[in-house]
């Protein structure tokens, strides 16, 4: 069986203070024949979220199982797949979490606007991570420059209008999805993903499984 955890943001404090947080979630049965059911695969958002992009991941590069869900289980892969041709996964970073958190929401602001997520979220998640060699904001700015983006270029956009309304979009969002934990989908800005509520005994099981329900509520 495989099992997940999950980063808390509500408990961000402690991981200012360089201690890591998580949740342990069991795993209820899922496979691609059974009922999705309210309450198991996905819950209804009391308050929905108007003109919400079709599917959002809140994530950090300071969550384990974030890190895990780029690398084992390519969860947002998988609903990319589901989606139309013109559509993807819309991911933002959570600044809650972390000594860096601010510093790297800009940094993914700037990826974003710059077209370089892809060529920039292994990187800063190996560095946090694996490496652990991230520890300064200076840091960041030379993982860009691996990918093609010099200093100067970096700091033009740090100060750019764009980046810094990328910055505050996905701060407001945060805010208007209660997002209390990392990594957490929602779709159509009514449903939320529950991580635990998908089974599987393969990684590629989790992730079928997963884009599954995506496509599912997709449809509601």
């Amino acid at each position: 069986m495989i099992t997940h955890y999950a980063c808390s943001v509500k408990e961000s404090w402690i991981f200012k203070n360089g201690m890591s947080a998580l949740m342990l979630f069991a795993l209820f049965s899922f496979d691609a024949n059974s009922t999705i059911k309210e309450g198991e695969q996905y819950s209804v958002l009391q308050q929905p979220v108007a003109q919400a992009p079709d599917v959002i991941e809140f994530f950090s590069f300071y969550c384990g199982p974030c890190y895990q869900f780029t690398q084992r289980y390519p969860v947002s892969e998988g609903i990319n797949r589901v989606l139309p041709a013109d559509k993807m996964v819309t991911k933002y970073h959570v600044s809650a979490i972390g000594k860096l958190g601010n510093e790297l929401t800009e940094a993914w602001a700037i990826a974003m606007v710059m077209g370089k997520s892809d060529a920039i979220e292994k990187p800063l998640f190996e560095a946090v991570q694996k490496t652990k060699n991230l520890r300064k904001a200076s840091d960041i700015k030379a993982i860009f420059s691996h990918a093609g983006v010099t200093p100067a270029e970096y700091e033009s956009a740090q100060n750019s209008l764009v980046v810094k309304a990328l910055i505050a979009k996905q701060e407001a969002a945060l805010q208007q999805f209660s997002v209390s934990g990392t990594p957490s989908y929602y779709v159509n800005g009514r449903y939320k993903i529950n991580n635990s509520g998908i089974n599987a005994d393969t990684p590629e099981g989790y992730v079928t499984g997963f884009a599954g329900v995506v496509s599912y509520l997709l449809e509601l």
